[in-house]
This record gives C-alpha cells, sequence and structure tokens, in this order.
C-alpha cells in the first residue's frame, strides 16, 4: 500500500482526515484528544456496525487495562464535539447493552500519492498558515545548570517562524511537555495537530555547541530536511537563521524581501544576554516562585550586557507579573515594577506584542486602569494574532467586566493556536463558572482531566464549580489534589470556603490559623482571608478584609463583580462602595 495513501471522511458537516488526524467542521478545527480521536475513526470506519464496548476498548487502549468509565467519558468527549445533545442520535447511537454504532451516512475520499496539504482550515489567525511545532531540542552529554539550551533554542526558533505569514507554529508552552518524552516525533505532531514537526539534539563544548535537527512531515512520516550545524556561542544567532530558512524552504514557503529580513532580525547581538535571556525564560515556564525569582535575575543580567535588549525587560515583566497574580510578592513590590520593563520593553520596539499584552496585565491587575488595559491588549492581538496568551490574558479581562461571550471567543481562539494547553482547555469552563452555569464549568473542566487526569489547575476550578453546585465532599477531595502546588495560600482559602460551606466550622477556623502562619513567613493578600470569612456568614470580617485588600489593591479585587462566593455580600454597603470605588 502506498504510504502516501490518504482517506478522507466527510459526514454531516464534518471532514475527518485519518492522515492528519483531523476534524473540521465547516473548515474550522474541532480540537479531540489522541484517543477520541481514535474512537471517532473507529466507529466512522466501521459504520453501521455494532462495536461492543469490550471491542472498542480493546482497540482504543490496546494492551492496557482500562475502566469502561473511560470509554464512556470519550463518547461524552464526542458528543460533544459532534454537536449532539442528550436525545440526538445524528452520528452515534447507544445499543443498550451492547455497545455504540455511528449511523450517519458517510462519504469516503481516497487520494492516492497526494501532495500533504499543509494549509491550516478555518478563518482564524493561522488560516492558509502551514502549522509546525518545534520541539525542544534533546541535550546530548548534558553539563549541569545547562538544560536550559533545548528549550530556548526551540523557543527562539518559533518566535522566528512565527515571523512569517505562511507558517504558524505552535507556542512554546504546547511543545514543553515533549522536553523528555517517549514520544515519536510523529505522535507529538499528530497530538499537536500540525502538519509538520522539528525535532533535534543540542550538544554544547566549551564555547561551541552542535545542533542536529530534521523536519519531519506527521502525515506520513517522510523526513523533509535535516541539517547539522557547528558553530561557536557567538555564532549561534547564524545557526538559528539557517534552520528557518531551510524550514521555509523544505515546506515550500516564499519569502519575500520584507520577510526575509524579519526572519534575521535580531532582538540582540550579544551572545551572553541571549544566553541569559533563554535560562530566564526556562525558568520563567516553571511557574514556581523560585523558577520566577531566577527568571527575573537571568534577564536583569543579560540587560546588564545589553540594555537595550526589548525582549530581556519582557522577561523581567513577565516574571515579576506572575508574582504578583500567583500571590508571591506584595503588590507594591511586583506590579511596577512589571509595569516599567514592559514600558522600557515598548520605548525599545514599540511594534513588541509581547510588552503589550505585560503592560496590559499590569494596568489591569494592579492599577485598575480598565479603557488603557483593554487597549494594550487589543493592541497585542492586532501587533501579533497568533499570540495565544495575549488572546488569553484579554480573556480574563473581559471576565472581569461581565463579557462573558467575549471572553469564551477569546478563550476559543487562544485554544486554536495552542491546541496542546491543558491551561487552555480549562480555561474554557470560566466564562461559565462566573455566569453561574456551574454544571458546564464542570463539564469543561472535567474534559480537561479527560486530556490529563493529574492537571492541578483543572482540579482546582473544578473543585470551585463542584463547590458552587453543593456537592462539598466532591469540592474538597478536589482541591486537595492541588495543595502541593506552588499558589498554595489560594487553595488553602478554598478548603476554608468549603469547609465553611459544609458545616465544618472548626476546620474553616483552622484554615483562617494557617493563614495567618503562612503571613508570618510572606506575603498573604487579605482577599484570601475574606473568601473564608464570607463563607462562614461573617460579613463584616470579610468587608473588613475586602477593604484592606482594596487599600493594597490586592491583584485579584478585579474579580469583585463577578466572584460568586462574595455573592451573600452583594446587598451589604461596605460591599457595595467597594465596587463604585473599582469600577465608578
Amino acid at each position: 500500500m502506498n504510504s502516501n495513501r490518504r482517506i478522507i471522511y466527510e459526514f454531516g458537516r464534518f471532514r475527518l482526515d485519518s492522515v492528519r488526524r483531523l476534524l473540521a467542521r465547516d473548515g474550522e478545527a474541532v480540537p479531540l484528544t489522541p484517543k477520541t480521536f481514535d474512537l471517532l475513526l473507529t466507529l466512522v470506519q466501521n459504520r453501521g456496525q455494532i462495536l461492543a464496548r469490550e471491542e472498542l476498548l480493546h482497540r482504543i487502549w490496546p494492551r492496557t487495562v482500562v475502566e469502561e468509565s473511560n470509554l464512556t467519558q470519550n463518547i461524552f468527549v464526542l458528543r460533544k464535539a459532534l454537536g449532539e445533545t442528550p436525545g440526538d442520535h445524528f452520528f452515534i447511537v447507544t445499543v443498550p447493552g451492547r455497545g455504540y454504532r455511528f449511523v450517519a451516512p458517510v462519504r469516503e475520499l481516497e487520494e492516492e500519492g497526494a501532495r500533504a496539504e499543509w494549509a491550516e482550515a478555518g478563518n482564524g489567525p493561522q488560516q492558509g498558515a502551514v502549522t509546525i511545532a518545534v520541539l525542544p531540542l534533546k541535550s546530548i552529554d548534558r553539563q549541569a545548570g545547562e538544560e536550559y539550551w533545548g528549550p530556548g533554542l526551540a523557543g527562539s526558533l518559533i518566535n522566528r517562524l512565527n515571523r512569517l505569514r505562511a507558517i504558524a507554529a505552535r507556542p512554546i508552552t504546547s511543545v514543553l511537555r515533549y522536553a523528555d518524552t517517549s514520544r515519536s516525533p510523529q505522535d507529538a505532531g499528530r497530538e499537536l495537530g500540525v502538519s509538520a514537526v522539528l525535532d533535534g539534539t543540542v550538544q554544547r563544548a566549551g564555547e561551541s555547541i552542535r545542533v542536529n535537527v530534521e523536519l519531519i512531515r506527521v502525515g506520513d512520516g517522510v523526513t523533509l530536511w535535516a541539517g547539522q550545524f557547528d558553530d561557536r556561542l557567538t555564532d549561534i544567532f547564524g545557526t538559528q537563521d539557517a534552520i528557518a530558512e531551510q524550514v521555509a524552504r523544505a515546506l515550500s514557503v516564499e519569502l519575500t524581501g520584507e520577510e526575509r529580513g524579519r526572519l534575521r532580525s535580531r532582538d540582540t547581538d550579544d551572545g551572553e544576554a541571549y544566553r541569559l535571556y533563554i535560562k530566564g525564560r526556562f525558568f520563567w515556564e516553571q511557574r514556581t516562585r523560585r523558577g520566577l525569582l531566577r527568571g527575573a535575575g537571568y534577564a536583569e543580567r543579560a540587560l546588564a550586557l545589553d540594555p537595550n535588549y526589548a525582549r530581556a525587560y519582557v522577561g523581567v515583566a513577565d516574571s515579576y507579573l506572575l508574582l504578583g497574580e500567583y500571590l508571591h510578592l506584595p503588590p507594591a513590590e511586583a506590579f511596577p515594577r512589571a509595569k516599567g520593563a514592559a514600558l522600557r520593553a515598548l520605548e525599545l520596539d514599540d511594534s513588541l506584542a509581547e510588552a503589550h499584552a505585560s503592560l496590559a496585565e499590569a494596568l489591569f491587575f494592579n492599577e485598575w486602569d480598565w479603557p488603557q488595559a483593554e487597549g494594550e491588549y487589543q493592541r497585542a492581538c492586532e501587533l501579533n494574532p497568533r499570540y495565544a496568551s495575549a488572546h488569553h490574558w484579554y480573556a480574563w479581562f473581559l471576565l472581569a467586566q461581565e463579557r462573558f461571550d467575549e471572553a469564551l471567543d477569546e478563550i476559543s481562539l487562544a485554544q486554536k493556536l495552542d491546541p496542546g494547553s491543558l491551561t487552555l482547555a480549562t480555561a474554557t469552563g470560566l466564562p461559565f463558572y462566573f455566569r453561574g452555569e456551574y454544571e458546564q464549568a464542570e463539564e469543561r473542566y472535567r474534559e480537561a482531566l479527560e486530556m490529563e487526569p493529574d492537571f492541578t489547575l483543572a482540579h482546582y476550578y473544578l473543585g470551585l464549580a463542584l463547590l458552587q453546585l453543593g456537592r462539598y465532599a466532591e469540592a474538597i477531595s478536589s482541591l486537595r489534589k492541588v495543595r502541593a502546588v506552588d499558589y498554595q495560600q489560594q487553595v488553602t482559602a478554598q478548603l476554608g470556603r468549603a469547609y465553611a460551606c459544609a458545616g465544618r466550622r472548626a476546620e474553616a477556623l483552622a484554615v483562617l490559623r494557617e493563614l495567618r502562619a503562612m503571613r508570618r513567613r510572606g506575603y498573604v493578600s487579605p482577599y484570601m482571608e475574606a473568601m473564608v470569612y464570607a463563607a462562614l456568614g461573617e460579613k463584616e470580617e470579610a468587608a473588613g478584609w475586602l477593604e484592606r485588600a482594596h487599600g493594597e489593591r490586592a491583584p485579584w479585587m478585579v474579580f469583585l463583580r463577578v466572584e460568586p462566593c462574595f455573592d451573600a455580600l452583594r446587598p451589604e454597603p461596605r460591599f457595595r462602595r467597594l465596587v463604585e470605588q473599582l469600577w465608578g
């Protein structure tokens, strides 16, 4: 059989590509996890037949013992992706006591030896672009403290390739999970929903560096191009230029003179400043207090070598933003430093979308300047429509403004740009949560957990939804699964809320004592204690802590208008005054 043989199935408004492993509805990509895709493909290929549950379990999870609930959950997710509601039988019919049957008419198209279709379906920022994933390069003979080179070089190549209109590279947040994995590049590409994958190795020896890379077509595993580069560390920029140009050529992308210039443009000419910057971003991606502080430190060291390095200022800004938003530092310490760094980056390069997004975060979370913050978010999205984080962060702003439909649109767009992101899969539940549609929020969080059962952020938000649904024991169980994460005070406070709502007052009071003990060791936001007091029904205490939070510009005060844990306080004069002070 020809290895390029390609079968496409069409049913209803859907198109299922068996080689690229993509499902599209009216030309728009529909994100599916690998197992859900396998299930759909199996049902479609055996349409009209009843497939027993045992047979499906064997086909979808070969050589693995799994519970039948895994199949049931995947059927639920698949029906949702196909737009079926309870009672619908347009595509999948449950045969009681036996299994499932795909019943929709299917048109089968076959292409022999066809050239791979590179363009991404849809009308979003990636329309017409070749989709590619640059996997973190694997280190050979790794020296102590040099583990950042693989992710760092991948991140730089992603930034370069995304300067081209005809290429859409998945963001670094999507590919980091493949840094230490046994998955093949082809499997990673399928999971990420891309047409091609760039994989390789990096080896450093003293002041020399060797990079081996291979560009693989996901559909059939064919190597489109491979190269080896041996350079001095001071020549690493030339290596990146050469790789990016070779990738574009192998993907049959014709570069304009302007694009060729953008591809070769450099943020700094100082090799050591660049090394410190990518090392800082490596630690920043860990999102822990220690990692963020180290990320800021390395970015500042890069700036000492090159004070005009705009991206290094963004590294400083983003580090302090998360140190403030995750409550690791007091707002007065974190956010002014973040804003100052973002403004300096924009002085150097006003076209840098990341700097506009960073500035927007500081204006939103700390200065409460709604119009200017929104303008900066929109400017970031205009400058780089493929910057998923800008759309994601803008969605949080829209949530705080009670613009839930717009927020869901922005999160959905970010998810199309970064379909492998568990964070974004979880975030799709937030508009429903803040709108009071807790069952729908629960569904979204459980879908994220179906992708990764141990993903702590999904357990955290699932716990909040269950709490609002009055399922207190389940909420406590879910929240306890995330107590080990670095944002401990938030989880501790939410557990205090859950204990209070469940009538376990003594345990809720113990949480308040724990928060006070944490304050003796570092910063604790008054907003956290306000949540616990509100759940205990102590409205005056809750209002007092919220007033303290307002006085120090605690970041999560921006959600005061939509946060359901304060619903009982909304008629109170002190609470109404706080809302008026925030929004006028």
